[in-house]
């Protein structure tokens, strides 16, 4: 069934509906980026070294163990 805008109601311009659109496709993105990340963190050689660090005291959660490896692991190779 095919509704009728409301005849005082303000249209989107051009602009509006490109920056909307941008929106949409950079939290698709972040999203797309968020599950390829999950997917990653339960392989389970990963998973595994997660606990270690964890399990040890090293790290308190998962967010702080990638953050710390990804950081020693730049270091090492880029210094």
């Amino acid at each position: 069934m095919k509704t009728v805008p409301e005849p005082n109601a303000e249209l989107l311009s051009i602009e509006d509906v490109k920056e909307d659109v941008k929106t949409l496709d950079l939290l698709l993105k972040e999203q797309e980026n968020t599950k390829e990340l999950e997917y990653i963190c339960e392989r389970p050689t990963i998973r595994e070294m997660l606990n270690k660090l964890m399990s040890n005291g090293i790290c308190r959660n998962e967010e702080e163990a990638i953050e710390r490896a990804l950081k020693t692991f730049i270091t090492a190779v880029i210094e």
